[in-house]
């Protein structure tokens, strides 16, 4: 047993000299006096200068501990005299006594003031490169460049022995310039605080930074302020990195935005490294305003030339005009008050950065649904949106600005007050560089669409769009009754706007389309087919009007033209020849069997030259215009009486049969005036009777005189022989 009690005095001397030995090297070391020969060496290791300008604090037991004031670290060559890396304050500490089982616990991570200069230069090298080279080259040497399995190993078990007591960073700033892009950017302030650390466990995390970026791709400076804390998990054996119970807030302000927005984040985070490279974010809500979006997103392959994406995503219900006020963007003004209130997304998406496709997706605006699928390609000069969209029914009115529906219903007083004239012009505004910008392919279907006033049902149409041509073709449709095949365009390629619309429609009850459009009783009622082809151009409604070219043609049956009793205008100039008082009771229309015609329109100029309208009372033909810029009619209706009038409420007038008799109208669209002049109509029909009467009289008034002077020439014969006879008998 003595030999034990050696052995055991011998280990006592063994450590009390060591301690002796240390005690004495903390009282006469000075690190100090060692910095030319560090500041040669780091020099030698990297190719870089270290300039260790304060004190260098260096401690022992019971943890090494090493402490640098007001350090510099040079830049790489190429990139300037401004040095990569400075460092105020910087204190590391680690125990002793693990180093010893070949562990690595760190006691603590101090650093303030620290400031580092990331670039890249024009051709795409980073002013970091060199030093993974040499940290390479360095690790190669120390473990065995050919040793790949001593490397793994001694690898894993050190990661597995780190053991981090905190890690602080205050005060620290970080700069990035991208000579390669133009973008400069700056995090700065950036605190950073890290509870006790190990490989595999979880641990506070608590970041503070503000981020400035100008230049590249953005047209103005952006600035984002975050605030962020959460769970952290840095699994270096694995090559898995989380952050659970992610929870941040951030402030966006810049870049074109009209005010700072408000963001915040709440989600688990994940990166995994081992193989690809993967980032996924479960029970993901991100709030902005009042709109709050929860799910998941997943990006991977990361570490590829194409990133691919892949996340569902909904929304709450939230009023998109208070969301665009309160992100002080102007909220559009609809007709509907209230439309826009309600809208909420529920979407899927996957592909990549470059190409995004959402299937299925469902969009909620207010009463409407509509799905489908949608996607985005923006790997061409514009890019390139997809879909194929089908909807229960959508109200289109809601949402036009007040101003187009009260054009679209406008009356008039009645006062003939022209547009010229104090009627305040309406601007149609089109987003012009945004229907430029973007190509479209995509198809949409709808049971019913309500649109300027019109009802239109089983809608199918094919939207496509190339650099600002913007073609709907087809769009079919079931409309009032019948069919309508159509096609579109909207030429955003001028500064002017063009459009263009040629419509078929057949078997049309035209009466209820107009009263639909037009908000009131229409001006022509009936069932038939009606043709369109119209092309215009501008920014305002007059412009429209004025620009207005284009050909129709139409053809109605068992109809009405309303605002107009030919049979009544004809008998009340009949009755004014006569001296008497028509009673007016009867409906203000003509009715017709058919009626048919063309027209051509120029300048906003609508001209008609056949118009046909038959009944079993009156034969109609009428010419004129109507000028869309005024609203002014000149139109010449020449009827024909071919029956009895007694059908319309009024006495016949058999002597008018046949006699072509020319209405006047004049006037504008809602105020329009008929003029028939009923002597100058029947001066040709009376003028041969007025002759055969005259010739007749006079007939009568010859024979008259004829057979007067016979009698008087009888009486002149007898008087003379009464007075012969006298004579003689004298």
């Amino acid at each position: 047993m003595k030999w034990i009690k050696r052995l055991l005095g011998l280990i006592v001397v063994l450590i009390l000299l060591v301690v002796i030995v240390a005690a004495y090297l903390l009282v006469t070391f000075d690190a100090n006096d060692y910095k030319e020969r560090i500041e040669a060496e780091v020099q030698e290791a990297t190719g870089r200068e270290l300039d260790l300008s304060g004190s260098i604090g260096l401690t022992l037991f019971p943890s090494l501990g090493l402490r640098l004031e007001e350090v510099r670290f040079g830049n790489a060559e190429g990139f300037g005299d401004e040095p990569f890396a400075e460092v105020d304050v910087v204190d590391v500490a680690v125990a002793v006594m693990p180093l010893l089982r070949r562990e690595l616990e760190i006691q603590r991570v101090q650093a303030d003031g620290v400031r580092l200069n990331l670039a890249r230069d024009e051709e795409g090298r980073n002013n970091w490169d060199d030093l993974l080279d040499h940290a390479g080259a360095a690790r190669d040497d120390a473990v065995g460049a050919d040793d790949d399995e001593r490397t793994t190993t001694e690898t894993r078990l050190a990661l597995q022995r780190i053991d981090v007591a905190g890690i602080s960073l205050t005060n620290t700033r970080v700069r990035w310039d991208d000579r390669e892009t133009g973008m400069q950017a700056t995090l700065e302030p950036l605190e950073l605080q890290v509870g006790r650390f190990r490989p595999g466990v979880e641990t506070r995390l608590d970041l503070e930074a503000v981020v400035r970026a100008e230049g590249g791709d953005l047209a103005e400076p952006v600035e984002l302020a975050l605030d962020l804390g959460g769970l952290m998990n840095l699994d270096l054996l694995n090559d898995r990195y989380s952050v659970r119970r992610l929870n941040a807030t951030l402030g966006l302000d810049g870049g074109g935005l009209p005010r700072a927005v408000g963001m915040t984040l709440e989600t688990d985070v994940a990166l995994e490294m081992a193989e690809a490279m993967s980032l996924r974010l479960e029970r993901l809500t991100l709030g902005v305003s009042g709109v709050r979006m929860t799910g998941f997103a997943e990006l991977s392959e990361l570490d590829g030339e194409q990133p691919k994406i892949r996340s569902e995503m909904r929304t709450n219900t939230f009023n998109l005009k208070d969301v665009l006020t309160d992100l002080g963007l102007d909220a559009p003004e609809t007709s509907d008050p209230d439309a826009l209130g309600r809208v909420a997304l529920d979407l899927s998406a996957n592909g990549s950065f470059q190409a995004l496709n959402m299937d299925p997706f469902l969009i909620t605006v207010d009463d409407a649904m509509l799905n489908g699928s949608a996607g985005w390609d923006g790997r061409g000069e514009r890019p390139l949106i997809t879909f194929d969209v089908s909807g229960e029914s959508l109200n289109l009115d809601r949402y036009l600005p007040p101003e187009v529906e009260e054009a679209r219903t406008e009356n008039g007083d009645g006062d003939g007050e022209s547009e010229g004239e104090g009627v305040e012009d309406i601007a149609i505004e089109m987003p012009l560089e945004a229907l430029r910008s973007v190509d479209v392919d995509g198809s949409a279907a709808l049971g019913r669409l309500d649109v300027m006033g019109m009802v239109l049902r089983n809608i199918e149409l094919q939207i496509q769009a190339e650099a600002g041509d913007w073609n709907i073709q087809p769009l079919d449709a079931a409309a009032y009754d019948g069919e309508l095949t159509s096609r579109l365009r909207l030429d955003a390629r001028h500064d002017a706007p063009r459009y263009e619309l040629a419509a078929d429609l057949q078997g049309l009850d035209i009466g209820a389309l107009l009263e639909d459009f037009q908000g009131d009783d229409a001006r022509l009622m009936g069932t038939g087919n009606l043709e369109l082809d119209i092309a215009t151009r501008g920014e305002l409604l007059s412009e429209l009007k004025g620009s207005l070219n284009g050909s129709g043609n139409m053809r109605f049956e068992d109809g009405a033209v309303r605002g107009i009793n030919v049979a009544q205008v004809i008998r009340r100039a009949e009755a004014r020849l006569r001296g008497e008082q028509l009673e007016e009771d009867e409906p203000n229309q003509t009715d017709f069997s058919e009626l048919s015609g063309s027209f051509n329109i120029r300048d906003g100029v609508v001209r008609n030259e056949d118009l046909e309208a038959s009944s079993p009372l009156l034969r109609v033909r009428g010419e004129g215009e109507a000028d869309l810029n005024d609203d002014s009619l000149d139109y010449l209706v020449n009827t024909t009486v071919v029956g009895t009038l007694e059908g319309q409420g009024g006495r016949e007038l058999d002597d008018l049969q046949g006699v072509t008799l020319p209405i006047r109208v004049s006037g504008t669209f809602t105020d329009p005036s008929f003029r028939l002049e009923l002597e100058d109509a029947l001066r040709d029909r009376y003028e041969d009777e007025v002759r055969e009467r005259v010739e007749e009289e006079e007939d009568r008034v010859r024979e008259r005189l004829d057979e007067e002077e016979e009698r008087a020439r009888e009486r002149i014969e007898e008087e003379s022989d009464r007075l012969l006879d006298r004579f003689r008998n004298r």
